[in-house]
């Protein structure tokens, strides 16, 4: 019996090593209540093994379960780098991380080589483990606050579901023969778990963990059994390689939102959303291997040795800006204009809208060539990212010359969007302190990184989404990547220099692997002060 109840944990568990190798997919979402976008998906775990049960620490952070040698454990994708690295170093293998509530630690199921199988924390400063639940197989949980755990305990060859206040050990059991969901439900105190006691049809209910109640929701697409909730009202789920959506008290059924085939996926299975419903992880079986990788790239970082898929489109991406050139200066409007996208969009650094719009942008460049006789432009440097291009240029007006940068997005053989960095007088090279950050940050020297930054240093995405703020919080954050990543170098590759900016395309090593990445450093008083990620 002893040997049967050992067979049901690892099956529970270690199922993964008898099933098709999967990835994980990180996705944008648009819900504006009557249509759900998914798009600009990415294979962001690219690794041969077992990637799966993926969560959000934050907007910049993801964990998953991860295999290297030969073993699954914690790893930790940071979507600023588009790299990963490990958390922890335990002879067992972990599962299901998830970030505890309002503490600096990660929870996860392993499953230790002698047979034992717990729940776990994990300490992100230092990578220590604690178990939380001891008498209890956990195969599968959430948290719905920090001392509180919905679980389903492995009992009598079947999963049950427990609460647990891990303050004081006591867990109560509320419900029998339930799956692997586990979901807080925004803006309530419940959480939502998969009820299997029909066979031909599982449900969706709702459970009170103060109470132990539960209530019908929904039931699943016939032998699904992972969801998740983008709001209180509307739930996703996926079967094959369709995504489908229902929005209580108004879907009669569940309704079709997206085919993701086109990114190689053919089996969905475990999904998660950020707080704010606008970032989507997809757990799902592929056709093949990192094969989709060629044609959707990480946002900010393309690795070293890429295929020629990737070269090509890095190289079609400069050819296409280098079309609207030679028209501009000779004043040819048609051929300028038919460079640039239908929706194009003009801006000002970072996010200051100029117009939109090809009819407003031809208009404007035919009253610029008729007021101007001499109008010029030099490309002095040049530099690219998958499908954006960042010019240094040389603007000749008729006898005004002045230097700029512009960022380009190209789309579809076109100019997508086009955004001027206008050049700032400082009385200071800015090279001098952006070169000492990068000494520091090759040295892993936290204390000397810190330094080269202003108090409210911010960190963002272009255009303007905030990703980190505050001197405490870089130390945080690149204090534990510093730990954490022993051969941690970069380079930079290709730089240019605009007054207080400095935009540099730099080259990252990261636990042996090779990364791409653009950045534009702001400098202030002789200290940075800002840095926005170019994607």
């Amino acid at each position: 019996m002893k040997y049967l109840f050992l067979t049901l944990c690892t099956s529970l568990i270690t199922v993964v090593h008898s099933q098709s190798e999967t990835e994980i997919f990180y996705f944008d979402l648009e819900n504006n209540g009557e249509k759900i976008e998914v798009k600009n998906g990415k294979n962001i775990s690219n690794n041969k093994g077992y990637d799966n049960q993926p969560s959000f620490i934050d907007d910049e952070k993801i964990l998953y379960a991860s295999t290297r040698n030969g073993q699954t454990d914690i790893a930790q994708y940071q979507i600023n780098y588009k790299a990963k690295i490990f958390i922890n170093s335990t002879e067992g293998g972990e599962y299901t991380p998830i970030k505890i509530p309002n503490k600096n630690a990660v929870s996860a199921v392993r499953l230790d080589t002698d047979g034992k199988q717990r729940l776990y924390s994990y300490n992100l400063g230092n990578g220590e483990s604690t178990e939380l639940i001891e008498d209890l197989v956990v195969a599968y949980y959430t948290w719905c606050n920090e001392n509180t755990i919905v679980s389903a305990v492995i009992e009598d060859e079947k999963l049950n579901l427990y609460v647990t206040d891990i303050t004081n050990g006591k867990s109560e059991r509320y419900a029998t023969n339930v799956g692997r969901s586990f979901h807080k439900i925004p803006n309530s105190n419940l959480v939502s778990f998969i009820y299997k006691e029909n066979d031909k049809q599982w449900q969706i209910r709702s459970l009170n963990p103060q109470t132990g109640r539960t209530r019908l929701i929904a039931y699943t697409i016939e032998g699904v059994e992972d969801i998740c909730w983008l709001d209180n009202k509307t739930i996703i789920t996926g079967k094959e390689e369709i995504l489908y959506k229902l929005t209580l008290k108004q879907d009669n059924n569940w309704k079709k939102v997206a085919d993701l085939s086109s990114y190689g996926i053919t089996n969905i299975s475990r999904l998660a959303v950020n707080n704010q419903a606008t970032k989507l992880l997809i757990a799902a079986e592929t056709d093949t291997i990192n094969d989709n990788s060629a044609t959707h790239l990480p946002e900010n970082i393309n690795t070293e040795n890429p295929n020629t898929d990737t070269i090509i489109t890095e190289v079609k991406a400069e050819d296409i800006v280098q079309k609207h050139i030679e028209p501009f200066n000779n004043k040819n409007l048609d051929e300028f204009v038919d460079a640039f996208a239908y929706n194009v969009e003009v801006n000002q650094f970072p996010n200051e809208p100029m117009y939109a719009g090809i009819n407003t942008l031809e208009e404007n460049y035919k009253n610029f060539f008729n007021n101007y006789a001499k109008a010029h432009v030099k490309v002095l440097n040049r530099m690219a990212l998958d499908n954006i291009v960042i010019d240094e240029e040389l603007v000749t007006i008729n006898n005004m010359t002045i230097r700029q940068a512009t960022i380009y997005e190209v789309e579809r053989e076109k100019i997508k969007s086009m955004t001027f960095i206008r050049n700032k007088n400082t009385s200071s090279n800015p090279e001098i302190i952006v070169n000492k950050q990068l000494e520091k940050y090759n040295e892993r020297n936290i204390k000397g990184f810190v330094e080269t930054y202003t108090e409210d240093i911010k960190l963002y995405k272009l255009p303007e989404t905030i990703t980190l703020e505050g001197l405490s919080a870089l130390k945080t954050e690149y204090g534990l990547f510093f730990q954490q990543t022993p051969d941690l170098n970069a380079e930079i590759v290709n730089r240019i220099v605009l007054g207080n900016k400095v935009i540099d395309k730099e080259k990252v090593i990261i636990n042996g692997q090779t990364f791409y990445a653009i950045a534009i450093y702001e400098v202030n008083d002789g200290l940075i002060s800002k840095v926005t990620f170019v994607q």
